[in-house]
């Protein structure tokens, strides 16, 4: 995977301890971070009431794990109230909720090459109760999920083993054993990242008839028809969007006819077209997520778009920032608007592995692996300014953060 944030040997230290020094007085020093987030009067409250922490319970990196999924209350400042945790999951490294949101998904991504598994939990207020038992991811390192909007069959991609699965899904909520599972077989030149296929997301059209998987082993969005009635997947296309770019996730445009990727390796975002007829998928244009004179040696992570697509968000891990775009030309151009360090603490410590927007659009949280915490932003909706909403959270190895 990507080299370890606390890596001595990372070629990025250098180029991120001259990052902090440029932004620390202005925005990430301790002192910064208490004054704004003391000014918070006259901001709409978040829309959502809970947030889902996800996260490694053996932590990567020889850092602490945390004790299961994390159940936390949103406050009216964007502020996690920790309230429990779910302890019969073994690194639920991504959390996803059912269509109606009455059920929440988690993956168990098991070390040491294992078969992953996934579970499935019933939301009562503070409390996750367990439905059925959890069933075989279908290969090893589970990363993601995805439900078919009809919330018949959910699916998943394995980092590690390449597999993409199909689960079945009950009118209780209880998972079946996978369909169908299939694997990618592609490679990229990184000698470390791209020994061998990575699907790192999976994720329906807008109209539910496809799905398309980014993966950052082999340069590829892979498209495939979905039989609503069966549950089974068929290859449709594939585009290689460069050489040694390594896309990881993505989100589509409410248009549909668009789509932004982010980039691992590549340390960029790229904007896509996608035919909804043919399942053709073009690049169309590469931003760097980096500030013009940093050197971009870094990997950004999850990436998410405002209601109306006004802005774009996604974090870097390296950089350790969470960084808003401009979304112009009828969302053919992106420009960097901001980009806010996670924490107070040194670039290349904190590791933001997944952004979480809320419906407003204006709250973003970061699950910052490495930092052992999770941070709370207010997000201007005019201009992307990025401010914190509140100190950060302590949590053990957190990954994920999934709002309801």
């Amino acid at each position: 995977m990507t080299p370890g944030p606390l890596d001595p040997d990372n070629r990025a230290d250098r180029t991120r301890r001259r990052f902090l020094a440029a932004t620390a007085a202005a925005a990430a020093s301790a002192a910064g971070w208490a004054a704004t987030t003391a000014a918070a009067g006259g901001t709409p409250r978040p829309h959502a009431r809970h947030a889902y922490i996800g996260g490694f319970t053996r932590g990567e990196y020889g850092l602490p794990g945390l004790p299961g999924i994390g159940v936390a209350a949103v406050t009216g400042s964007g502020r996690l109230e920790l309230r429990g945790w779910q302890k019969d999951i073994e690194n639920p490294s991504f959390l996803t909720l059912s269509p109606d949101r009455d059920r929440l998904y988690a993956v168990s991504q098991l070390p040491g090459g294992a078969t992953g598994a996934v579970h499935a939990y019933r939301v009562d207020g503070d409390r996750l109760r367990p439905v059925g038992r959890p069933r075989s991811s279908g290969g090893a390192a589970p990363v993601h999920l995805a439900f078919h909007p009809d919330g018949r069959f959910l699916l998943t991609v394995n980092y590690d083993s390449g597999h993409v699965a199909v689960l079945p899904v009950g009118t209780d909520g209880a998972l079946g054993d996978p369909v169908q599972v299939l694997r990618h077989e592609g490679r990229g030149p990184h000698p470390v990242e791209q020994r061998g296929p990575h699907p790192h997301m999976i994720a329906f059209d807008p109209a539910g008839t496809r799905v398309l998987v980014p993966d950052k082993g082999d340069d590829r969005i892979h498209v495939y028809d979905f039989d609503a009635r069966a549950g089974r997947l068929s290859p449709r296309t594939t585009t290689r969007l460069g050489s040694g770019v390594g896309p990881r996730h993505l989100v589509f445009h409410p248009g549909g006819r668009l789509a932004y990727v982010t980039n691992e390796i590549g340390h960029s975002v790229s904007v896509l077209s996608y035919d909804s007829r043919t399942g053709e998928v073009r690049a169309l244009s590469h931003t760097s997520v980096a500030p013009p004179g940093i050197d971009p040696r870094n990997a950004p992570s999850a990436v998410h778009l405002t209601p109306g697509a006004r802005l774009l968000v996604t974090a870097d891990r390296g950089l350790d920032t969470v960084q808003s775009f401009r979304v112009g030309d009828g969302g053919r151009t992106l420009t960097l608007l901001e980009s806010q360090p996670v924490t107070p603490k040194a670039p290349g410590t904190r590791w933001p592995r997944d952004v979480a927007l809320d419906g407003s659009g204006r709250f973003v949280w970061t699950a910052n692996q490495a930092g052992q915490s999770v941070s709370a932003f207010r997000l201007d909706p005019d201009d992307g300014r990025l401010t914190p909403a509140a100190h950060p959270l302590p949590v053990a190895s957190p990954s994920c953060v999934l709002l309801r």
